[in-house]
């Protein structure tokens, strides 16, 4: 009761971001500028299981990811208007460089970045509704 009270008081952020696919709730990162976007998760050690890195895009198109600076694998889930369009499934992190360059199959506006096998762990297809959760200010 005293933390809800000293979040209140300082209006922090009590709940979210995440996503929901298939009723698997991921606790969110989400890029804000370009510099966060081509960063990603590169120079990170790992990402924990039920959390991604999720990247938004004002237009539809077929972005380009690579493995920069990258130490560990991910799947990379591609969105579009609240779908799931396509999925890299188990992209593998080069330690020699950025490594090949990875695109959908698929206009996308938003991608999710998971830990490998975390997509087929929990049977995630093309077809399925992501639901974004930005999540609450305790105001």
């Amino acid at each position: 009761m005293i933390f809800a009270m000293a979040c209140e008081a300082n209006n922090v952020q009590t709940e979210g971001p995440y996503v929901t696919i298939r009723h698997q709730r991921v606790t969110l990162e989400i890029t804000h500028t370009p510099h966060e976007q081509s960063r990603g998760l590169g120079g990170r050690d790992s990402l924990a299981w039920g959390h991604g890195m999720l990247f938004e895009y004002p237009k539809p198109a077929f972005p380009a990811f690579w493995m920069k600076d990258m130490r560990f694998d991910i799947d990379i889930v591609w969105i579009r208007d609240g779908r799931i369009v396509d999925i890299s499934h188990r992209v593998k992190f080069s330690p020699d460089g950025p490594g090949p360059t990875y695109r959908p199959t698929a206009l996308t506006d938003t991608v999710l970045e998971v830990p490998s096998g975390y997509a087929l762990a929990h049977s995630w297809r093309v077809g399925d509704t992501v639901t974004l959760d930005r999540g609450k200010s305790a105001q």
